[in-house]
């Protein structure tokens, strides 16, 4: 059985600049670059959790109400109105200002329900 051959690594690593190892099929990062990756990773999350709206939604406060929510409704509601019973996993705030932690402004969603709710203010599509 052939397989496939190695690939250019695309992390930048320490180098930061372009890696030039190769790394196997099924690998994301070598191991020098995987590394830094996880450093960067941990570093974006630290300095965007100092925002007020990251500190809401790690608060008990938060907690509780999504919990509350998740209880009275289960089910994605968008999902629900097309005749389709998923359970939700995420609370989203229709207004997207995560401060305000209205029961009315909260809607249960599942992750595909969610995912296509913020596609257009990530990746600009509809």
């Amino acid at each position: 059985m052939v397989s496939r051959p190695n690939r250019p690594c695309p992390g930048r690593g320490p180098r930061r600049g372009h890696c030039p190892n190769l790394i196997r099929p099924g690998e994301k990062y070598c191991q020098e670059c995987a590394a830094y990756v996880k450093m960067a990773k941990k570093q974006y999350d630290k300095e965007r959790d100092k925002t007020p709206e990251r500190k809401c939604l790690h608060s008990t406060r938060w907690r509780r109400l999504r919990n509350y929510k998740l209880a009275i409704q289960p089910l994605c509601e968008r999902c629900l109105e097309k005749g389709i019973c998923i359970a939700a996993v995420l609370v989203h705030h229709i207004d997207r200002n995560e401060l305000n932690l209205n029961l009315d402004n909260l809607e249960s969603l599942c992750n595909q329900c969610h995912e296509e709710e913020h596609k257009k203010e990530r990746w600009g599509v509809d």
